[in-house]
């Protein structure tokens, strides 16, 4: 390798490094944007719920009384004023705006904050008076007045179920702002759309706005404390103007809510990293109003920012470092190559013995697996072979219990027609069951030997009947519990299942004579899961030994006396099961015997 690819190596992983701490850096802060998000949208939430309950409490506690709507059903417009006016002055203290009463045609009757003022028609001014008049609900929202927007909360008012118009308890914009501010130590500026400013505000009231540092499509409310906050206004103005004015162009046009990071180093500012949240706020006819602009200091980000350099940092001397010693490695290897192209002739000498070797190694192999699969073979045909002797036991022990009679009778001179008839009759039925039993395993490794769509359950009950006798002979009780509600089909073979079930139940078998359990029983039990089955074996044999288990499934391991068997009956499960069903096969022990679980898949 030349030294200039060398070093094109060394800038690429350098550039590499950088590109994912940086995605790595990128992808924090966006996590603490979208929280910041989250956040500000449920601490909106929190104060406008306060504000809401604060609402229906004056209206259920002051407004909706029997003195108070006598009154304005009479249109008592003194009365009214005087009966509300202390509790007015005190609610003032508690940050609401305005008690407004209105007739039914949705003209004004009482301003409590202009007792003066009233008639005039808000039809067209006030659509949640509107709303409420003609519908007769209560309704609630952001709603622009002629001077300021505020948070309206519009009831109807009734009297003896008489409707005689409505009442709304309103918080000026101004009111939630500080209260966002207080409780969550925030600085909010409140942005109006323009056009709803020009279209809305009467222009003796223009005086209480001014320009939008943060976009010319948007009015800023100004507030008490503007004056004093200038300098970092006009600074974050021109920070907006140079480095973000696409990006919140963009994002405004949007109409959501969104949040990033701005930078300010400024001796004004204590932290210079600080969180912008742009809040969209609807009216209360849901339609897009302004913005609440929210700044908050945010450690987390100069933390991440700060962590962020420093690994690269670390990475960058750690890399250098690295370079410099892998250069001279590499200077050395050119010396060392001369060395290992003279050992490369030697090698070639010793693979190619090395070769010889292994074709030998792999014919080995290769005769060792067909032996196996010729003692598979042989192992399924010995099972078979026992399964068919005890079936045959019993009609045989018949036969022979009927020649001997006939025998025994003709030496006694006993023999007459109706014994002949009698024996030979029961010869001929046992002979015929021995044929049958031949039928019916030559049916069945033949006929089973495809691939079907199978029922799992007449697999496991087809297995169970072959070799049933010869447990009922070793009285061994078999218990099974197959899911009969539910069928389970599957595409197999079944002899798969056959010889499964037929080699773990005779294992357990086996090992239940051995041990000489007292009241020996296996048990069967199918399990459903959504995208598999199992099949569980449990016995009472008492359990294989913990320094065996692991080696049970190996092809020639057995624990019985030589002639009992090769040891391939459980090793044959496991390969059916992994091989051809692409399941799994496991064993638990414990003290009181053995379970096997096979695990299959549906697909």
């Amino acid at each position: 390798m030349t030294k200039r690819y060398f070093f094109i190596i060394f800038i690429f992983i350098e550039i590499t490094i950088f590109s994912i701490f940086y995605i790595n850096y990128n992808s924090k802060k966006q996590t603490i944007l979208n929280s910041t998000n989250k956040l500000v949208k449920s601490q909106f939430k929190t104060i406008n719920d306060s504000f809401q309950t604060l609402a229906n409490t004056v209206f259920k506690g002051y407004i909706n009384s029997k003195e108070i709507l006598n009154s304005f059903e009479v249109k008592n417009r003194d009365r009214l004023f005087k009966l509300l006016h202390s509790d007015y002055k005190y609610l003032r203290l508690i940050d609401f705006e305005q008690v407004h009463f209105h007739l039914p045609n949705n003209k004004s009757f009482l301003r409590m904050h202009k007792p003066n003022r009233y008639g005039d028609d808000l039809s067209n001014i006030r659509y949640s008076v509107k709303y409420v008049n003609k519908n007769k609900k209560a309704i609630s929202g952001l709603e622009m007045g002629r001077v300021l927007p505020g948070f309206r909360f519009v009831y109807p008012l009734y009297n003896n179920n008489n409707y005689i118009g409505s009442v709304e308890t309103s918080f000026s914009i101004k009111a939630f702002i500080k209260k966002l501010e207080k409780v969550y130590n925030v600085h909010v500026h409140f942005l109006l759309n323009k056009n709803i400013y020009n279209d809305k505000v009467f222009q003796k009231y223009k005086q209480y706005y001014s320009s939008s540092i943060e976009s010319n499509d948007f009015i800023l409310l100004k507030r008490a404390i503007y004056h004093k906050g200038e300098k970092k206004e006009k600074y974050i103005k021109e920070f907006y103007q140079k480095n973000l004015k696409n990006f919140l162009k963009d994002n405004i046009n949007k109409k959501g809510t969104f949040s990033f990071e701005i930078k300010l180093n400024s001796s004004a500012f204590k932290n210079s990293h600080k969180i912008v949240t742009f809040l969209n706020l609807k009216n209360i006819q849901n339609r897009n109003i302004g913005y609440f602009v929210i700044y908050q200091d945010n450690k987390e980000l100069k933390e991440i920012e700060e962590e962020f350099y420093e690994n690269i940092l670390l990475f960058s001397i750690i890399h250098i470092l690295l370079f410099f010693y892998i250069y001279k490695e590499l200077s050395t290897k050119l010396i060392l190559e001369k060395k290992v192209k003279e050992k490369t002739k030697e090698l070639k000498i010793l693979n190619n013995s090395l070769e010889k070797k292994i074709k030998e190694e792999v014919k080995k192999s290769k005769k060792a697996q067909e032996q196996l699969y010729e003692y598979e073979k042989l192992a399924q045909m010995g099972e078979l072979i026992g399964n068919i002797a005890h079936q045959w036991r019993q009609p045989l022990s018949a036969i022979s219990v009927a020649a001997s009679g006939l025998k025994l009778a003709d030496e006694l001179k006993i023999l007459n027609s109706n014994d002949i008839k009698e024996h030979t009759n029961s010869i001929i039925k046992n002979t015929k069951q021995l044929s049958n039993t031949i039928d019916t395993f030559r049916d069945f490794t033949t006929q089973n030997s495809k691939i079907k769509y199978c029922l799992i359950q007449d697999c496991i009950k087809d297995s169970l009947h072959m070799i049933k006798p010869s447990l009922e002979t070793n009285h061994i009780k078999l218990e099974t519990s197959l899911s009969e509600s539910r069928a389970i089909y599957k595409y197999l073979v079944p002899n798969d299942i056959s010889q499964i079930v037929i080699n773990i139940v005779n294992n357990s078998k086996d090992a239940l004579i051995k041990n000489s359990i007292e009241n020996p029983h296996i048990k069967i039990s199918l399990e459903i899961y959504k995208d598999y089955f199992k099949i569980l074996f449990q016995d009472n044999a008492k359990g294989i030994k913990k320094d065996i288990i692991n080696k049970i499934f190996e092809p020639y391991f057995t624990t019985k006396h030589q002639g009992q068997g090769v040891g391939l009956g459980l090793h044959i499960c496991r390969k059916i099961v992994t091989n051809k069903l692409n399941g799994t096969i496991e064993v638990q022990s414990c003290n009181m015997g053995t379970k096997f679980i096979v695990k299959i898949p549906f697909k």
